[in-house]
């Protein structure tokens, strides 16, 4: 194990507050990291990190912080300078196909999962490799590798967090250095924020437990020589090899894509928080970050790959 596998310490994640972004943060606890937990939402926040002093012993610093906008991301990334490992789980995706959406809706989700990321790993890169040690998990999707949500920009800003990982991981400073870059490619895993987004369960052989996976994740970093692709399960191994291959034409197929069709065209939606519908909840992002998705005022819910 590397020197960043060591007790005490500090890991950074973001989208916290529940779901796999609550379930890594646990798994590097028990191995007695100290932790900075970030999402927007305090209060989960606060319950969790005291949950975990008084279960592992370590420290937890909540840092309630919406990583859509630049004052958050200040906040995050002045603390990711420090951290010996970051962990950019934070995420949303739309429940509506990309011309029906309103533009802040897009900016806030591209925000959350190209933006921020990027803005943190560029915080946290020089102070790594200046200490000899680090580790960097960029939270990806199988859709990643394939345009499997037709008609949105998901499935682009996740082949962003991917490539940009590949990119870096591969170059000569990184290769020969002590730090490491890891995209964990998600398949479809059941977490707190399927059941408040109202998300259908998929088939069993396609679903995954949200402690498996974070377990899973953390073991692969805190590798001597992590891997730079993490896919937690074979079924996901195989297809998220298949989707790369195959023609487009095949892999949009109706059985494995979601086109968001509707039987008539909807004009885009007024920008979030400026006399959106009233009529829907808010939802909550695919990857543990509070979101901004409202998917529910037209009928329509999200999925995840």
């Amino acid at each position: 194990m590397s020197t960043t596998g060591r007790e005490g310490s500090t890991a950074l994640v973001t989208g916290a507050s529940y779901g796999i972004g609550a379930d890594i943060a646990r798994a590097l606890a028990a191995r007695g990291h100290h932790l900075v937990l970030v999402a927007r939402s305090a209060e989960p926040l606060d319950r969790l990190a005291a949950a975990l002093e008084a279960e592992y012993g370590i420290s937890a610093r909540p840092l309630a912080a919406d990583l859509s906008t630049e004052a958050g991301m200040d906040l995050a990334a002045a603390l990711a300078c420090d951290a010996d490992i970051l962990v950019n789980n934070a995420g949303a995706g739309l429940g509506l196909s990309f011309e029906r959406t309103a533009w802040e809706e897009e900016r806030r989700m591209l925000a959350l999962n190209v933006i921020a990321p990027s803005r943190l790993v560029h915080a946290a890169l020089p102070g790594m490799l200046g200490r000899g040690r680090g580790r960097i998990l960029n939270v990806s999707s199988v859709a990643a590798t394939a345009p499997v949500w037709l008609g949105t920009s998901y499935s682009a800003s996740k082949a962003y967090a991917l490539t940009l990982t590949e990119s870096l991981a591969h170059t000569r400073r990184i290769r020969t250095s002590p730090v490491a870059l890891t995209a964990l490619v998600l398949g479809h895993t059941v977490s707190e924020f399927h059941e408040r987004a109202g998300i259908p369960a998929s088939p069993p052989s396609l679903t995954l437990a949200s402690p498996y996976v974070a377990e899973r994740a953390v073991r692969a970093i805190l590798r001597r020589r992590p891997p730079v692709v993490c896919v937690p399960s074979v079924r996901y191994k195989l297809l998220a090899g298949l989707l790369r291959h195959l023609p487009r034409r095949v892999v949009a197929l109706p059985h494995l894509a979601d086109d968001f069709t509707v039987t008539s065209y909807e004009a885009p939606r007024p920008p979030y928080g400026a006399g959106a519908p009233t009529g829907g909840r808010e939802s909550v992002g695919s990857d543990g970050q509070d979101g901004v998705l409202a998917a529910e005022a037209h009928g329509q819910r999200e999925r995840q790959p």
